[in-house]
């Protein structure tokens, strides 16, 4: 009867639910311990189990939907797993800047969750004979939900890493935060497991930028730490040198204050905020030379004061005395050499190639001497050979980089060319004569820069007496036109 009544509504196109396989289905035999404990870990593997709970389904679907229920039981369990152990791990990590959020957390449990479920295993099935329940159980290993777990790490870490090198290379803040994230970076980046980053550059690359990172920003911490303690000690000097009576002692206490200032102003030609900026040492320049009674030093300290940057600005007080002061021209030229070697540490180079004959150009290194140290520069002569690359490059008329050295003054005289020998046309002379013909090249390089170079083609006269003599009297005259160009250049007077 109940037969009929079924074919008769699917004749008549009405549709209605199948009869419950309740009354069909056999069971998979006893019940598994696993459906009563369906999630466990073990050293090996996590396990999980899902149930379908629909008898009226096709077969195929009540899988599905238990398989489903069982990937979702393991993502729940493995998310607990890597989220505990990632917060075991933070807690013995003290380093600032590399706490993980919440959201680091659940972006990395959540990565590695995904990447373990590509692994997983159905392992086991049963049917319960009286619900027709049927159960399905899934497993992953160990080993690739620590897989996934280094791979979510990697990704977080990595985006921290990047975050920690733009606040590195974020110049508005201050060098501490900036060494800050160094350290930080640092601490990070052995963590970062850069197989599950394609796009990243490797570990040696990120090792090697943030050794330069901390090496340039501690070498700007140490600069400023040095120029605090300079400015200190020049500060202290100026109050001590105002106090003496005796001249000698005050002359000498001002020079030590003009050689700290001059040494700050080599070595940082365009200020080291937020210690100073140029205007804030000239104008101090100034008062020294107010303090020693030249209008000439004072007057063009101020005059460059005027037109600097300051922290503290005093442009307009250091215009107004500057025209206050009066300097003749010949008092001025004095004044410009006087300041610009002044305290300064300076080292001579003289060389000269001439054929086969080379070495130090001792003439034209006494004639340098002879103007630059009575100005007061502390001086010493390079005496070490130039090398084949920097005769190489004077010869192409460039200035080698090499010869610079840092916060210093580097003065040179080179001549590079031959000798010639020719038989004396005077009888009652000593048999031969000789001659240089080559180039000559002078130049001054202030902390690193080259500032002034000259450059000339020129031939002696023929010489009766020796080698020697043909390049003293060449050494002389370099020299005094050396000292006629660089009075140009510290006038300003670029003409030739």
């Amino acid at each position: 009867m109940i037969i009929r009544v079924y074919l008769m509504l699917a004749l008549s196109g009405i549709a209605f639910p199948s009869i419950s396989f309740a009354a069909q289905c056999t069971g998979s035999g006893p019940k598994p311990e696993w459906v009563d404990s369906p999630d466990s870990v073990t050293s090996e593997y996590f396990f999980a189990a899902g149930v379908s709970d629909d008898p009226d389904a096709p077969l195929s679907e009540r899988i599905a939907t238990a398989k489903q229920n069982a990937l979702k039981s393991l993502s729940e369990v493995i998310q607990v797993s890597v989220k505990n152990s990632l917060v075991l791990e933070q807690s013995s990590r003290k380093t600032a800047g590399n706490e993980l959020t919440d959201s680091n957390l659940y972006s990395i449990t959540k990565t590695s969750t995904d990447a373990s479920l590509r692994n997983v295993e159905s392992i086991a099935t049963w049917e319960d004979k009286k619900t027709c329940d049927i159960w399905l159980r899934i497993r992953v290993s160990q080993k690739q939900v620590e897989e996934g777990k280094r791979e979510g790490l990697a990704k977080t870490l990595f985006g921290m890493l990047n975050a920690h090198l733009a606040t590195i290379q974020n110049e508005s803040l201050t060098l501490a935060a900036r060494m800050t994230a160094v350290n930080a970076a640092s601490e990070v980046l052995p963590r970062i497991a850069f197989e599950f980053l394609p796009e990243a550059s490797s570990t040696s690359y990120y090792s090697d930028l943030l050794a330069n990172h901390r090496k340039t920003l501690q070498q700007s911490i140490d600069d400023i730490d040095q120029a605090r303690a300079a400015l200190n000690s020049s500060d202290q000097l100026l109050n001590k040198a105002s106090g003496q009576t005796n001249e000698i002692e005050k002359s000498k206490t001002l020079g030590e204050a003009t050689g700290l200032y001059k040494n700050l102003l080599a070595k940082h030609g365009n200020g080291l905020p937020p210690v100073f900026e140029t205007g804030d040492v000239l104008f101090r320049l100034a008062e020294i030379e107010e303090m020693r009674g030249s209008s000439c030093g004072a007057r063009n300290y101020f005059q460059q004061a005027a037109e600097s940057k300051y922290i503290n600005d005093r442009r307009e007080l250091a215009r107004k005395k500057a025209e206050s002061l009066t300097c003749s021209d010949e008092d001025m030229d004095k004044t410009l050499w006087r300041q610009y070697f002044e305290s300064r540490p300076t080292t001579i180079i003289c060389y000269y190639k001439a054929g086969s004959d080379q070495g130090t150009w001792n003439k034209a290194c006494d004639g340098l001497n002879s103007i630059i140290r009575p100005l007061g520069a502390d001086i010493s002569i390079r005496a070490q050979a130039l090398s084949p690359a920097q005769l190489t490059e004077l010869q192409k008329g460039e200035i080698p980089p090499s010869l610079a050295e840092r916060g210093k003054l580097v003065v040179g005289i080179v001549a590079l060319g031959k000798l010639r020998t020719r038989a004396d046309r005077d009888p009652r002379g000593s048999g031969h004569e000789y001659q240089f013909e080559g180039g000559m090249t002078s130049f001054l390089m202030d902390n690193g820069s080259t500032v002034f170079s000259d450059r000339f083609q020129g031939t002696t006269g023929w010489n009766p007496i020796s080698k020697q003599m043909v390049m003293d009297v060449l050494g002389i005259n370099v020299v005094k036109r050396w000292r006629e160009k660089f009075a140009k250049f510290l006038r300003h007077d670029l003409t030739q």
